[in-house]
């Protein structure tokens, strides 16, 4: 394709002062306002596609790369001017309405998410409309542009693998980037990760160990076994991290009710406003898989393992640099952590409580208060002052440190399975829930340390809750209707 003769004749083709809409009837011109662009860039930039799609090799496609970036250049530029036209009236929109009924219909029906003003004229109001459209469209191809210039893999990287077990970014629209890979929403309301042959699997495996960090969840690369996916999928689904509070509760195990908690996806902060969230290079990668290692364990005694080789990681790389010990112990280390994490501000990873709660008298779900967001590591750090106070008053661990007690459950007792039957012991109630409250110690200190090596990606996370979903009040409903 010749790009520079086929811009060079588009270019002269449109009419920079005329928005011909005269074929729009009263319902298909909100439509063709809503979706405005320049159809004849958009079939340009479907005929690249397609010789692009053609191409087997990164090297192929990334001959394309110039000539995308001379059509969204071309593109923005003509927007630009018909919006510069639009300001300095002498540009117009051609349209079919003519009487005050017609228009007054337009004004009733239109869906269009915009306050028309009924003061001015409808060409002005359509005008108005229209630079907002052309703002938006400026925006989507600079957008682009940005993409081209500093990650234009998604011009030159090919769909992999399909991942699970859900969603792994709050907005489809995202596209998330590490190094050469990036993954992004695909059909059927799943993400997939999309690489070129040049991507090694360590980074793919980085950018998924990265990601769950952040979601706190376990995600996987779908297999070529159907079933195993399922299994994994539905494993995965059932997951929460939130156990570690529900643990806390008294009488959990008693307990018939569903916890009214459920942990929500991080907004992450765009790149240069646009739809871009990119993870800058990691010198540990390590670290997020051990810590993602963490997540796939669903029982306190398996998880304290991973946990505590997260711990075992900083002490090593975190730790011993920072405070070069004569001696190295790990209780030591563990000590100068538990003081750490109550300070730090961690990134955000935020749980929606919605607040049910049991009337006993009528046996009634309901909704007591709306629904509020609570940040997850702020709830860890007040059950582990409470937990201090609980082991400070225990008759065996009172004349231990909060290191000690940490060391000999994280290391002894999960890593190797110390000595005696208990220490593999299954007992919910008693040290079920004592490794839990380890885990809840070691689950901040592996946060901590990941933050701590990887400053880069301090503050990538939107912390204000207004922008995450909220949540409406729940009716009240009788549960033995429901059943």
């Amino acid at each position: 394709m010749d790009i520079d003769s086929r811009l060079k004749e588009l270019e002269e083709s449109i009419d920079e002062n005329l928005i011909d809409l005269y074929d729009s009837d009263i319902i298909s011109l909100p439509i063709k306002l809503a979706y405005f662009e320049l159809s004849e860039y958009r079939n340009l930039i479907i005929e690249l596609n397609i010789e692009r799609l053609a191409c087997k090799t990164y090297k192929e496609k990334k001959g394309f790369i110039e000539k995308y970036k001379k059509i969204y250049l071309s593109e923005r530029k003509i927007y630009k001017r018909i919006l510069r036209n639009i300001n300095k009236g002498t540009a117009k929109i051609n349209h079919p309405f003519t009487t005050k009924k017609e228009v007054e219909y337009f004004y009733k029906i239109s869906w269009l998410n915009y306050k028309f003003d009924k003061s001015k004229t409808f060409d002005n109001n359509l005008l108005d409309y229209m630079k907002s459209k052309l703002c938006k469209n400026i925006y989507l191809s600079n957008q682009e542009l940005c993409k081209l210039k500093n990650y234009p893999e998604e011009y030159t990287n090919t769909l992999s693998t399909f991942i699970g077990p859900s969603s792994v970014s709050k907005y489809r629209q995202d596209i998330i980037t590490y190094k050469d890979v990036y993954i992004a929403g695909t059909e059927s309301n799943s993400f997939s990760v999309f690489y070129n042959e040049h991507s090694s699997d360590d980074t793919k495996n980085a950018l998924l160990n990265i990601l769950a960090y952040f979601n706190a969840q376990p995600s996987f690369y779908f297999t070529e076994n159907y079933n195993f996916n399922k299994k994994l999928y539905e494993l995965y689904e059932q997951f929460d991290l939130l156990d570690m509070l529900r643990l806390r509760k008294k009488n959990f195990f008693d307990s018939k009710q569903e916890e009214p908690f459920h942990l929500d996806l991080p907004i992450f902060k765009e790149k240069n406003g646009y739809k871009l969230i990119c993870f800058e290079d990691s010198k540990h990668e390590m670290i997020f898989e051990l810590y993602h290692a963490s997540l796939k364990q669903f029982e306190s005694l398996p998880r304290c393992v991973f946990l505590y080789r997260v711990f075992e990681y900083g002490a090593v790389k975190h730790y011993q640099p920072l405070m070069k010990p004569k001696s190295y112990k790990p209780e030591d280390a563990l000590n100068y952590y538990v003081n750490e994490i109550m300070n730090h501000r961690y990134n955000p990873l935020y749980y929606a409580d919605l607040g049910t709660y049991i009337n006993s008298t009528h046996d009634n779900v309901v909704r007591k208060r709306k629904a509020k967001y609570v940040n997850f590591t702020t709830k860890l750090k007040e059950e582990a002052k409470i937990i201090k106070k609980e082991w400070s008053n225990h008759s065996y661990l009172k004349n231990k440190s909060i290191g000690s007690i940490i060391y000999s459950t994280g290391r002894n007792a999960a890593a190797h399975g110390g000595g005696g039957r208990g220490n593999a012991r299954y007992d919910y109630s008693m040290n079920y829930k004592h490794i839990n409250d380890v885990n809840i110690f070691l689950e901040l200190i592996s946060r901590y340390i990941i933050e701590k090596l990887n400053p880069q990606f301090t503050n990538i996370v939107e912390r204000r809750t207004k922008y995450y979903i909220k949540y409406n009040d729940y009716k009240i409903f009788d549960k033995q209707n429901e059943q």
